[in-house]
């Protein structure tokens, strides 16, 4: 089927009674790392966190810069 979307099956490093989101790093369509992560932990990108601290109300600036 020419329009499929090429898909691969992973195996997760996780328990069978599992629920919750996995980081999942895929390298040449194979997965060379997972890592389950905790209700309380988050992926951010710098860029994104630097928002998110932003929005919580730190002041976020480069070192020696002032409000």
């Amino acid at each position: 089927m020419p329009n499929q979307t090429p898909t691969i099956t992973a195996t997760l490093n996780v328990a069978p009674d599992f629920t919750g989101r996995v980081l999942v790093y895929v390298k040449n369509g194979e997965v060379e790392r997972d890592m389950p992560l905790s209700d309380d932990q988050i992926a951010l990108t710098v860029d994104g966190f630097i928002d998110l601290a932003k929005r919580a109300g730190w002041h976020v600036a480069l070192a020696g810069e002032t409000k």
